[in-house]
């Protein structure tokens, strides 16, 4: 039996996301009572949403992925089982992803788009520093090092599973079913939706946040969802640890100073951050314009990284694994 497209698209999103709300219930309810004694134990509360729906993502990843052909007929989708590649190479995790050179230049991107953003808010006098009184009731310890790494904890895993869910398993779907064109503009736009709610979300920063997500995409396609994610966490940790400033709308609580934005929101970002305004889009659509530019050397390797292997094999498994071109498609 071969199923549409269609029809394997909407099974392998609908699996995700039974996957995602199941897996995240259950690490809720087991983890929920640690953390609870944790936040009793050292005085203030204990983040655990950013690591519970990493749990719920990876598990609809899982979930997701098997689907395609163990259900039903072996044939379900005209993809035997042993044809499927590996869930890390399909997600775009696989062992070459994890090289240092990329994962360097993963920290290396993030970190510079956001300083080409704010250093020249800081020159044109709309973004600027100033001390803020300590709290006579502040957590022992609460120093800027304890705030890093608290901050650190919390928006690592949910950089994590942002670049797991749109640049991951929701580009891998697209691309499958409608190439790698379809796949950029999917995760993007889907990206920038899912930051609606946000405090202080708009038009601008929705588009902005689009961007951001066209950028991230082309370097996952480049090197590897390992270093979109610490591209991504780079971004959001300096401006929350570094620069005390809200990110993507959600302002974090940092000792010893805070940055403020003046001038129009349209320029500095306003309540959003700096990642709202004109110079953070400057800045990503340079990136977006330099990946189009380099697509032409890349093309290969993003094929290999961005798309994995899926279905289309006709000789079975090989001692070396699966892989296949039939999911390939620019």
């Amino acid at each position: 039996m071969t199923t549409s497209r269609p029809a394997r698209v909407f099974v392998q999103l609908a699996a995700f996301a039974v996957g995602w709300i199941l897996v995240q219930g259950i690490t809720e309810s087991l983890a929920g009572p640690l953390a609870m004694w944790v936040s009793r134990t050292i005085g203030e509360p204990v983040p655990l949403y950013p690591w519970t729906t990493l749990a719920g993502v990876l598990g609809g990843c899982w979930a997701g992925f098997h689907v395609v052909a163990p259900i039903g007929t072996p044939e379900m989708f005209g993809v035997r089982p042993w044809e499927q590649p590996r869930i890390a190479t399909w997600l775009g995790l696989d062992a070459s992803t994890w090289q240092w050179r990329r994962l360097g230049l993963g920290l290396a991107l993030g970190t510079a788009a956001i300083g080409l953003t704010v250093v020249p808010l800081w020159m044109m006098g709309a973004l600027r520093f100033e001390a803020v009184p300590a709290l006579t009731d502040a957590p022992v310890g609460d120093s800027w090092g304890g705030a890093a790494v608290r901050l650190l904890v919390l928006l690592a895993p949910a950089a994590l599973w942002e670049e797991l869910a749109f640049r991951g398993f929701l580009h891998a779907v697209a691309r499958d079913a409608a190439g790698a064109q379809v796949a950029r503009w999917a995760s993007s736009v889907a990206f920038g939706a899912v930051h609606i709610m946000n405090p202080g979300a708009g038009v601008r920063t929705t588009l902005i946040v689009m961007l951001a997500g066209w950028c991230l995409v082309r370097l996952r396609e480049q090197a590897g969802v390992p270093a979109a994610w610490l591209a991504h966490l780079a971004w959001n940790w300096i401006m929350a640890a570094v620069l005390h400033v809200a990110v993507s709308g959600q302002p974090f609580s940092a000792p010893g100073y805070r940055t403020v934005l003046d001038g129009p929101a349209w320029l500095s970002g306003g309540s959003w951050g700096p990642e709202g305004g004109l110079m953070a889009a400057l800045v990503l659509g340079g990136g977006a314009w330099l990946g189009w530019r380099r697509r032409g050397t890349h093309r290969a390797h993003e094929e290999t990284i961005a798309a994995g292997t899926t279905a289309g094999l006709t000789a079975g498994p090989t001692a070396a694994g699966p892989t296949s071109s039939a999911f390939v498609r620019s």
